[in-house]
């Protein structure tokens, strides 16, 4: 989104970002860090804009030759929002090596670097809808909270996909199968590096044939 177009927009319907914000859910913040360049708008986030302006996506990119203009910009945006697909993670390795990297995926995220995808292997975690095959998108952070879902790398294995559970002085990560035992650890198996929490799961796309 050209932020000169919106501005302008703003000033034919004589409203202010506030009123903006306010009626389509964005954060007024938002605004100030895409006029900044510290983030580029999200597709769902430009619909809901040109929308309330009642003009086309051309418009509200500022492009000037009409539906191909507006594709180019979109899928820049797209390309712009690619993160790393990784096959297998094991211990001592980086999450992205050229053996690791499967591909990439597109993902509705702010900073691509922060992310990265694990295809599933196995259906310890079928009944939550994540399968053999499934790209889970997750969010690169070294803790969790109660009930989210981790990646996480335990003696040494490649990383397994589990609910993430604090009980007492236990943590228990947690299959969504009954076919399965949760793995039972302890806070100082994080500490001591046998246990390292990778990343949390934001979402889940399943791959179809």
């Amino acid at each position: 989104m050209e932020y000169s177009v919106f501005e302008r927009l703003l000033a034919l319907r004589k409203v202010n970002v506030s009123q903006v914000a306010r009626a389509t859910g964005i954060a007024s913040s938002t605004f100030t860090d895409w006029k900044n360049g510290r983030s580029v708008p999200k597709a769902d986030k430009l619909a809901k804009i040109a929308d309330y302006f009642s003009v086309s996506l051309d418009e509200l990119l500022g492009t000037e030759t009409g539906n191909r203009s507006s594709e180019v910009s979109y899928r820049h945006l797209r390309q712009k929002k690619m993160v790393p697909v990784i096959g297998v993670i094991r211990a001592g390795s980086p999450i992205v090596t050229d053996e690791t990297l499967i591909g990439k995926e597109f993902a509705d995220v702010d900073d691509t670097n922060e992310y990265f995808y694990l295809e599933v292997c196995g259906d310890s975690m079928k009944d939550c809808g994540i399968v053999e095959g499934t790209y889970v998108l997750f969010h690169k952070q070294q803790y969790a909270e109660d009930g989210e879902i981790v990646a996480c790398l335990v003696d040494g294995e490649s990383a397994t996909v589990k609910r993430f559970h604090r009980k007492n002085r236990k943590i228990i990560l947690s299959p969504e199968n009954k076919d399965y035992e949760p793995i039972l650890l302890s806070p100082e198996d994080f500490e001591t590096g046998r246990a390292r929490i990778l990343g949390v799961a934001i979402e889940a796309k399943t791959k179809l044939l």
